[in-house]
């Protein structure tokens, strides 16, 4: 996986939280994007923060490259407040760690031969090895991670606060 220093981005809304050290990630891993009609090719760099793409995005890259898997995501990087998963405001209101660039909607997995695997159907040996090396790598940099089973999807992050 590279990773490239970049600037923040020019979008919307005007107040929007600023990522720290913002870097573009350049997964050695097929992404996908999915959609109602499911996974889509997703053939972009990831705008993050360097410290979430140095623990959670490197710590993906290296199992599911491992398992010659690619990853499925909902969102990385979304200026938006905090929500539950169906979408209701997190109270008190706060920017989500999407906003920071500090966290994925992790939807599942395709393997070579282009078979989607969503969370509740993979391998439960790599998904437990997938949270327990990602809180790992978080606590190594001294942040607190936030992995939430969201029920469709996980929920891969850093707080904010440290």
């Amino acid at each position: 996986m590279r990773i490239v220093s970049t600037h923040q981005l020019d979008v919307p809304p005007k107040d929007k939280p600023l990522v720290e050290e913002p870097v573009k990630a350049h997964m050695d891993i097929p992404l996908y994007y999915m959609t109602e009609r499911g996974p889509t090719p997703w053939n972009h760099s990831i705008f993050c923060a360097k410290v979430f793409a140095e623990t959670i995005l490197l710590t993906l890259n290296r199992l599911l490259s491992d398992s010659g898997l690619g990853m499925v995501h909902l969102g990385v990087y979304n200026p938006r407040m905090a929500r539950k998963r169906d979408g209701t405001p997190i109270t008190p209101k706060r920017w989500s760690n999407h906003s920071y660039g500090l966290a994925v909607d992790f939807k599942g997995v395709v393997d070579e031969y282009g078979k989607f695997e969503d969370i509740r159907g993979m391998d439960k040996f790599l998904l437990s090895k997938i949270e327990a090396e990602c809180r790992g790598a978080v606590g190594k940099w001294g942040r607190k991670w936030e992995i939430v089973d969201e029920g469709d999807w996980l929920h891969l992050g850093i707080w904010k606060e440290g």
